[in-house]
């Protein structure tokens, strides 16, 4: 999903209202958060978030069908049900990983600089994924009036130049191929085309890549507004709903924590695409370079994990749930070697707002970089090597325990050094 440019650069000069902090929950608790995601995505309002991306146009796959005109209408309704099934699939097997705020600062830091690699099959850390990050990723805004407007509400006055700006928390994954999106006993009716700007050609069945999905806060945060602050006028009783009205009606409708926002998929041995703001395109740079992270050992190791068990009657539940992936999370750190001090980590979690992707000016002083590195250098000059894109923490220098240094000293020759001597 595309954000307009014109919209956001108006932006600029207004004050977004800004919902309340995510406030990640704890690593032990990501596993019932994956159980209630698995029950709620067939469900209103997440899978009626499909359909509206498959209507407007911002999914990042087409459905066609060819038969009846009464199929071909309802194709987008089929469509949206069939991601809806393969997003829970997806989430039943998926392992469960947590990254923790300087994990996630570090991976906003190093894919400031886009990967230029082709997306690998080996890079994913497990072939289904879910993985909640303790600060944003990025962040969409809303405009209220917009999202006051339709069938039940009209926005209250006054709410032209007012924003909700929603984080992006989440990510879900899995290695994908069309006929994930098969029809139950009908394979193959249905072709899907990738949405490009050079137009949409139906994949064939020998595709092969990685769908994400991406996930923001459920709530829309009312509850973090002024609770009398009027929002809407009710079509039916043309009463004023203030913002607890609008919590009341949150609750009654059962919204999930979380809840999809935009899925994008990747070719295998394509590069990523360019990252575009506040969009999948610009969050899945953020993605693979975790994966880059968290996938470097040896000399070049930037990070740890820890598992997290899933308790016995937490597994009896997962069983009853058909869930089939671990219930184990990993939890996810910067190594201990590159830590940043908790002073840094502090002052820039205190800059940030905690609705957008946090600072990381002080975690992370000079921005870590991109190597292409050999990983057989005897077939180096043969040409039969294979290279891989590693990231340097550039700024760390000596342990990781002592402040880093900088010296604004600078040498001077006032005198040429003596020539040397003559060669006998």
């Amino acid at each position: 999903m595309t954000a307009d440019p014109a919209a956001r650069e108006n932006r600029q000069a207004i004050t977004p209202i800004h919902a309340g902090a995510w406030v990640a929950p704890r690593p032990s608790e990501l596993p019932d958060l994956r159980m209630q995601m698995c029950e709620q995505v067939l469900k209103r309002p997440h899978s009626h978030e499909f359909l509206m991306r498959l209507l407007g146009g911002s999914s990042p796959l087409i459905p066609t069908i060819a038969g009846p005109p009464e199929e071909t209408a309802a194709i987008g309704v089929v469509g949206s049900l069939l991601m809806a099934r393969s997003e829970q699939r997806r989430l039943r097997q998926a392992q469960l990983y947590w990254v923790d705020e300087d994990m996630t600062s570090l991976a906003l830091a190093a894919s400031a600089t886009p990967s230029r690699e082709p997306v690998r099959a080996r890079r994913m850390p497990a072939e289904s994924g879910l993985m909640l990050f303790a600060h944003p990723i990025g962040s969409h805004d809303v405009d209220l009036a917009t999202a006051l407007t339709g069938p039940w509400t009209t926005a209250a006055p006054d709410l032209d130049e007012l924003w909700l700006t929603f984080p992006v928390v989440g990510v879900s994954w899995s290695r994908w191929s069309p006929a994930d999106l098969d029809l139950d006993g009908a394979p193959g009716k249905i072709k899907w085309s990738p949405r490009t700007p050079e137009g949409a050609a139906p994949l064939t069945p020998e595709f092969d890549g990685i769908w994400l999905t991406f996930w923001t806060t459920g709530s829309k945060g009312w509850d973090s507004l002024p609770l009398d602050l009027p929002l809407a006028v009710d079509k039916h009783s043309g009463g004023t709903l203030t913002a607890v009205d609008l919590v009341a009606r949150e609750a009654f409708a059962g919204f999930a924590r979380l809840q999809t926002y935009d899925e994008l998929v990747l070719r295998f041995d394509q590069p990523l695409p360019d990252p575009d703001p506040d969009n999948g395109s610009q969050w899945a740079h953020v993605v693979y370079t975790a994966w880059q992270l968290m996938g470097q050992t040896g000399n070049a190791q930037l990070t740890e994990s820890e598992t997290v068990p899933r308790p016995r009657h937490g597994h009896r539940r997962d069983k009853r749930a058909n869930i089939v992936g671990p219930g184990a999370v990993q939890l996810v750190r910067v190594h201990t070697r590159h830590r940043p001090s908790a002073q840094a980590s502090a002052e820039d979690t205190a800059a940030s707002h905690g609705r957008r992707a946090p600072q990381w000016t002080r975690r992370w002083p000079v921005r870590p970089y991109r190597r292409n590195t050999c990983l057989n250098p005897r077939a180096h000059a043969e040409g039969g090597c294979e290279h891989e894109e590693r990231v340097v923490p550039a700024h760390i220098k000596g342990p990781a325990d002592k402040p880093l240094v900088t010296s604004d000293r600078v040498h001077i020759w006032d005198t040429p050094p003596p020539p040397p001597p003559p060669q006998p």
